[in-house]
């Protein structure tokens, strides 16, 4: 056993892919990384979607090349990782970022939406993580990044499956954690508060009024700041740079409180 690490690689020779990449979280953290030199894969169902942030990366000098994937379908997930392999190169970072919510208390949501949701945050990251990280092992480096919530030790009302959901994706990276120990694969989790993205903003009014007042109601409204997804790129970016020998295992961003002209 070798106390040393081999020198961190460069960007340059680190691709990353990114999921769920067509906008929020995913799309920002495509950017962020891009920007630091990484070639950057970024899949999406909504491909079409990702021709523009191609064109925003590529545009600011950056590499990034979009392929779709499904990553609540197995198959869809190994065509992605493939063909991210052949435009770059063997992975050397993962960001898993997809996600959809759908609200409702958690007897009323129909069971399969139920069964949907734990399908997107929770069974999709351990298909990506078993068609990634077993090349990383043999490689004996990468970093993996897995995009939770703080709902899951918040857990706010009518938030449907989407909490049992991000808990479970917390355990298990607890769990894989302990696995990849003493591999060379790092893995962290960054852990969101509210965000501004496009998740959530299709609720109807009545179901969006009745999600803010139960949240009010049980004190998650203590103030309307919400982070950006950029904000949360910046966490992932910081993440996946630590320099070997140490690793961000977790970390978890909340908006800052507007300030109080009067504070007594």
């Amino acid at each position: 056993m070798s106390l040393k690490f081999p020198p961190q690689r460069d960007a340059a020779d680190r691709p990353a892919l990114v999921t769920g990449a067509s906008s929020g979280i995913g799309r920002a953290s495509a950017e962020a990384l891009a920007a630091l030199g990484h070639p950057v894969v970024v899949g999406a169902r909504r491909a079409d979607r990702l021709d523009d942030l191609v064109g925003r990366i590529r545009e600011a000098g950056g590499l990034a090349t979009a392929r779709p994937v499904d990553v609540t379908r197995a198959e869809s997930v190994a065509e992605f990782v493939a063909a991210a392999g052949e435009a770059y190169g063997p992975p050397e970072v993962l960001v898993s970022s997809a996600g959809t919510l759908k609200m409702a208390r958690v007897w009323e949501m129909e069971p399969d939406d139920f069964a949907s949701q734990i399908d997107i945050h929770l069974l999709a990251v351990q298909r990506l993580l078993h068609a990634v990280v077993p090349g990383m092992v043999d490689r004996r480096r990468g970093d993996v990044v897995l995009i939770g919530s703080d709902v899951a030790y918040t857990a706010r009302p009518r938030s449907g499956a989407y909490v049992a959901a991000k808990a479970g994706l917390e355990t298990m990276a607890h769990q894989a954690r302990k696995e990849l120990e003493g591999t060379g694969i790092r893995l962290g989790v960054v852990r969101p508060g509210p965000v501004m993205t496009e998740m959530g903003t299709e609720f109807d009014p009545e179901t969006a009024e009745s999600v803010i007042n139960d949240w009010v109601k049980h004190g998650f409204g203590r103030h309307p700041r919400m982070c950006k997804p950029a904000d949360l790129a910046r966490g992932v970016a910081a993440m996946v740079s630590m320099p070997r020998g140490a690793q961000i295992t977790e970390l978890e961003i909340q908006p800052e409180a507007p300030i109080e002209e009067d504070y007594s």
